[in-house]
C-alpha cells in the first residue's frame, strides 16, 4: 500500500470500478495452470492439450450467462459435461467441475503493472472490484495477489445472484458505495459485452482495457480506451 496516499491529487472521478479477470489479472495464465493440474490429478498427463477445446466449448456459455440465460453453477457443470462429451476423456464431469474451481483459486498471475496502478490510485480515488465469477475462485485470488486492501467493495456475481452486464449487478456495486451519481463513476474492464456495455447502461463512464490494440467498435459506448494499465492510471487521474 502506498505510504504517501494523503498527498496525492484527487481523481476527477468519485469511484472507479475495476474488473478483475483480464484487466488486473491474467486469467489466461490461471486457466493454463488450473486445467492441466486438475486433469493430472485424474491421471491425464497431457491436460494442456484439452484447453483449447475447453475454452471453445465454454465461450457460448459465458455469453448465455451475460444474457441472463444461465447461472454460474449451471455453467461450471455444463462446460465439463461438454468437455467429456467432445473429447476422449473418461472422467466424471460432476467431480471435475468443483475441483476445477479450487485449482483456479490458487492459479494465475497479475497483469503487468496492476499493483503499480493500484498503488498510484490509492488515496486519489475510491476503488471497487466487480467480477463475473465464483466467490470461491475470486476471493482466494484477491488474497493471494494482495489486492483486497485496495478495494472498498468487492462485488462477485456468484454471491449476489446477478452478472454483468445486468443493471441489477451494477446497482449492487453502486449501492455498496452509497449510490454515487453514476456519471462520477468510471468502469474499467476488458469485456465490451459485460464491463463496457453494462457500465454504460448504468450511466457510468467507461474505460475499455484493450491491451491487444483492437479496433474500437461503434457500440457499446466507450468513453476511454487504454492499452496498458499505466494509461488507465492517467485516465483515472485526468492526466
Amino acid at each position: 500500500m502506498s505510504p504517501d496516499a494523503s498527498t496525492k491529487t484527487r481523481s476527477p472521478f468519485e469511484l472507479v470500478l475495476f474488473d478483475l479477470d483480464n484487466t488486473l489479472s491474467d486469467f489466461a495464465s490461471a486457466q493454463r495452470a488450473a486445467l492441466p493440474a486438475l486433469l493430472a490429478d485424474h491421471g491425464v498427463s497431457d491436460g494442456s492439450d484439452y484447453l483449447p477445446t475447453f475454452k471453445r466449448l465454454a465461450a457460448p456459455l459465458w455469453e448465455q450467462l451475460e444474457a441472463g440465460e444461465l447461472t454460474l453453477d449451471t455453467l461450471n457443470d455444463e462446460r465439463f459435461r461438454l468437455l467429456i462429451e467432445h473429447t476422449d476423456l473418461e472422467l466424471d464431469p460432476a467431480t471435475l467441475a468443483p475441483q476445477y474451481l479450487a485449482w483456479l483459486g490458487c492459479s494465475g498471475v497479475l497483469w503487468p503493472g496492476a499493483t503499480e496502478l493500484l498503488d498510484q490510485l490509492e488515496g486519489a480515488v475510491t476503488m471497487g472490484l466487480i467480477t463475473n465469477g465464483y466467490g470461491e475462485v475470486q476471493r482466494p485470488r484477491l488474497a493471494r495477489f494482495g489486492l483486497e486492501e485496495y478495494f472498498t467493495s468487492v462485488t462477485v456475481s456468484s454471491e449476489i445472484g446477478h452478472a454483468k452486464p445486468s443493471r441489477a449487478f451494477f446497482d449492487v456495486a453502486l449501492r455498496a458505495h452509497g449510490n454515487p451519481d453514476p456519471a462520477s463513476v468510471l468502469v474499467v474492464g476488458d469485456s465490451l459485452s459485460s464491463d463496457i456495455a453494462g457500465g454504460a447502461a448504468a450511466g457510468c463512464a467507461t474505460c475499455w482495457f484493450n491491451p491487444e490494440g483492437l479496433e474500437s467498435p461503434v457500440v457499446p459506448n466507450i468513453d476511454y480506451v487504454a492499452t496498458t494499465l499505466a494509461e488507465v492510471g492517467a485516465i483515472v487521474l485526468g492526466a
